[in-house]
């Protein structure tokens, strides 16, 4: 053969074209299935092989699969056969040698790998020569050709059957990359697509939504709600709707479309279980069910058939299925996506606007029947402050005439009364000023309950430091100790707070007549919406488990022997923090000392 001048890869002129014709070919190709018939053909014929048999390989050790085979008939047969490379030991040595193995004559291949035999029982090719396919070190596969008789691969056809296995993984490589983004775009398209149908399902939804709000706005009636919702339906999705509520073990038609069909309605009214049918089993699960090709589903009512495809949307109340929407269709077998995103947006809103409904109607019951609580209160509460200051006002006077009378029948028997009539006057009188004590406790209950608060910025130091002054003549006989930290500035009535830390800080002194020294600390506390202020003493405290009765009227936790008092100076408390909009609070353990408090809203009072 004559060889054309050039480097050492330079191939004899027939094979040189060949490989050029095959290149260009090659170039043109797309699939696998192309590139296969694309380079089995010229090889074939090239070198005058009978057969020629490509195996691919997807991934490193997978197995091959025979892909293509040309036969001395010229055509090309698919041969959807796998092989382990492995268990193949000439494929799998070219695959992990990279390199070509030739056999050129009679028993050549039987002498190399005699196992070949054992598999095969019947090797009737004489010449082979197998090829790997690589490209960037990734192994593509195999290319093995057939000989019926001895042939002898010179350098120039071991030169083309390389560069053409080169090629070959090349285009194979190519085709690989195009299924890949085929199937990318294909894949892509499809999502695409999905998205499509996803937002103008949305887009239908969201204005069947805008719709049924701006048709129902702040209704609360439910026969007119759903009448909305049905209109809507019929206008958008072209069927016909009806509303069922439960009545026991059946389900009633309450609202429908005007143009209901006139021998189904009454049944509709009538009622029919649901709890068994094929529409009832998708309801259980809360969510709109759509039933396709309806007349074959084994109708609720025969009559009924008159609808092609039929959905409902279910309607719980405490895990119970209470009423149902139902639409129809009479000209449609199968509910598309538009239709089903109306159904379910419509179906939506309407059973917030059913819940608005219900808890509207709660609210109004609720507001009623507060109002008339409150009315009674009102009336109660004046009622008894009316008793109360009356009450308080009779009283005075006579216990004042019997203190009074008790001062004259002393100086009238002065000199005259034995000790044991001395003492039952003396119990009388004492009597008498405790009764007086109460009732002016009454009268400040009753003036703190009708006060008319008028609040204004107080000065918490400057009122408790006017309060020390005041109580100082009658402590000085006791050692007190004073822990007064700075006070805030809040807004409320100056009097009534005058009140409020007047009674806390003589129930603290009160409560440490017995202690030496008496320890009496007042401070305040930022709770960010709200100031809270606090007296501790180190008294007799008390116990905790009572601590909640300590601001009710007339309540007293400790004996009148031990601490006197009326049991009404912490209620008048209450009250006139209460009216302040803040709390009062108690803490305390038996001989532990106490802390009395309040809470002021850091803001203006009515």
């Amino acid at each position: 053969m004559t060889s054309l001048p050039g480097s050492d890869l330079e191939l004899v002129a027939p094979l040189a074209e060949r490989l050029q014709h095959i290149t260009d070919a090659l170039a043109a190709t797309s699939t696998v299935q192309e590139v296969i018939e694309t380079v089995l053909a010229p090889a074939l014929a090239a070198l005058g092989a009978d057969a020629g048999t490509v195996l691919l390989v997807n991934q490193p050790d997978q197995p091959l699969k025979i892909t293509g085979r040309r036969g001395a008939d010229g055509e090309t047969i698919a041969v959807p056969q796998e092989i382990a490379s492995e268990d193949h030991v000439l494929i799998a040595d070219i695959l992990r040698l990279r390199e070509a193995q030739y056999f050129e004559g009679a028993g050549a291949l039987r002498d190399a790998y005699p196992e070949l035999e054992r598999r095969t029982r019947d090797l009737e090719a004489i010449a082979n020569a197998a090829l790997p396919m690589f490209l960037d070190d990734r192994p593509f596969g195999v290319i093995v050709l057939d000989f019926a008789a001895p042939h002898h691969f010179s350098p120039e056809e071991r030169r083309f059957l390389r560069l053409l296995s080169a090629q070959c993984a090349i285009a194979l490589g190519r085709a690989e990359a195009i299924s890949r983004l085929e199937a990318h775009v294909h894949e892509r398209t499809r999502q695409l697509e999905d998205q499509t149908r996803q937002l103008e399902e949305e887009r239908a939804a969201q204005a069947a939504f805008v719709a049924f709000t701006e048709a129902v706005g702040s209704e609360t009636n439910l026969s007119q709600l759903v009448g909305q919702a049905i209109t809507l339906l019929h206008e958008t999705c072209d069927v016909e709707a009806a509303y069922f509520e439960r009545d026991g073990d059946l389900f009633r038609a309450s609202v429908w479309s005007p143009s209901a069909d006139p021998a189904l309605l009454p049944l509709l009214q009538r009622g029919f279980p649901l709890q068994h049918s094929s529409i009832a089993r998708g309801l259980q699960q809360n969510t709109a069910t759509f039933i396709d090709h309806w007349r074959d589903s084994g109708l609720l009512i025969p009559e009924s058939g008159i609808y092609q495809a039929a959905a409902g949307y279910p309607y719980f109340k405490d895990e119970t299925l209470e009423s149902v929407l139902m639409i129809g269709s009479q000209t449609s077998a199968v509910w598309d996506e538009r239709s089903k995103g109306i159904f379910r947006a419509v179906g939506r809103s309407l059973d917030l606007a059913l819940d608005r409904a219900r808890q509207t109607r709660t609210v109004t019951a609720q507001r009623d029947a507060l109002d008339l609580r409150t009315r009674e209160l009102a009336e109660s509460t004046a009622e008894l402050q009316a008793f109360s200051y009356s009450v308080s006002h009779d009283l005075r006077t006579p216990v004042r005439h019997m203190i009074g009378f008790l001062e004259l029948a002393r100086k009238a028997l002065d000199g005259r009364l034995d000790e044991r009539s001395a003492r039952y006057l003396d119990v009388v009188e004492q009597s008498g000023r405790q009764m007086n004590t109460l009732i002016d406790g009454l009268l400040d209950l009753s003036n703190a309950a009708q006060r008319t608060l008028q609040p204004s910025l107080v000065d918490l130091n400057q009122l408790m430091a006017r309060i020390q002054t005041t109580l100082l003549p009658d402590l000085l006989t006791r050692n007190v100790a004073w822990e007064v930290t700075d006070l805030p500035q809040v807004w409320g009535d100056q009097e009534a707070l005058s009140q409020v830390l007047t009674q806390l800080t003589e129930n603290a002194l009160k409560f440490t007549q017995s202690r030496d020294p008496a320890s009496i600390r007042i401070w305040a506390e930022d709770l960010g919406g709200a100031w809270k202020v606090c007296v501790r003493d180190n008294g007799l405290g008390f116990d905790p488990r009572y601590q909640d009765r300590l601001f009710n009227l007339f309540q007293r936790l400790h004996r009148a022997d031990e601490v006197s008092g009326t049991g009404v100076g912490l209620a008048s408390v209450r009250r006139l923090i209460l009216k302040h909009g803040g709390q009062v609070f108690a803490e305390g353990r038996p001989g532990e000392g106490a802390t009395f408090g309040f809470t002021l809203p850091k803001g203006h009072v009515a």
